[in-house]
């Protein structure tokens, strides 16, 4: 398992998350053939494996900087508890963006993980994440153990399976990392923004 943890400022009650290894893919968020383009080097393959490289390692750091998936994971996210209000929405804090919930479970008291029914409540995915309500005439449950990981909200978050269902944009952005750092392989000191930080400012969260 991959775990990770961020602020909590937008979701009080949120703990962290952890990636489930076998969903992450193989693939490469963007090809290697566009990478070469990129660098107009299109007919060389002797820096295939430094190239390779690089694309796995921005787009590492773009992941962990702009708390995202490119490709489809699957994400176990915990909350210390569900709200107190059942008006008040559930914000999913971890990866965007998010595809489909599948599940959400907690422990109840005695510590037993417990299944909240997926016709108790309703899930509102948007461009910044996802929200979870109980249904009229439902609330959240309200038997739940003391615990960081007393909730879990279990889901799909990336922009598809394979890397032409990345947008555009944020695949230039990537292109545009790549290049920059194929360039200068020594360690640079950023002082304004970059055009790849311009590209990719849709993947960033104003919450």
């Amino acid at each position: 398992m991959i775990a990770s943890d961020y602020n909590t400022t937008h979701s009080p009650y949120y703990t962290g998350y952890t990636v489930n290894a076998e969903t992450i893919s193989e693939e490469l968020p963007v090809a290697i053939e566009d990478a070469r383009a990129q660098l107009r080097m299109d007919d060389l393959r002797h820096d295939d494996e430094y190239l390779m490289l690089l694309i796995r390692a921005q787009c590492d750091l773009i992941e962990r900087s702009y708390q995202c998936s490119l490709l489809n994971k699957g994400v176990s996210e915990y909350h210390k508890q569900f709200p107190y209000d059942s008006l008040r929405p559930m914000t999913l804090a971890g990866l965007v963006p998010i595809q489909s919930v599948s599940a959400i479970e907690y422990y109840n008291s005695s510590g037993t993980l417990t299944t909240w029914p997926s016709t108790e409540y309703d899930v509102k995915v948007t461009s910044g994440g996802a929200t979870v309500m109980p249904k009229v005439n439902y609330s959240y449950p309200s038997d739940v153990q003391i615990r960081p990981d007393a909730v879990t909200i279990t889901y799909t978050a990336g922009y598809g399976t394979s890397s032409i269902n990345i947008p555009d944009t944020v695949r230039l952005g990537i292109l545009s990392r790549i290049g920059r750092a194929y360039t200068n392989r020594e360690d640079s000191r950023e002082t304004e923004f970059s055009m790849s930080d311009v590209l990719l400012q849709p993947l960033r969260r104003w919450i």
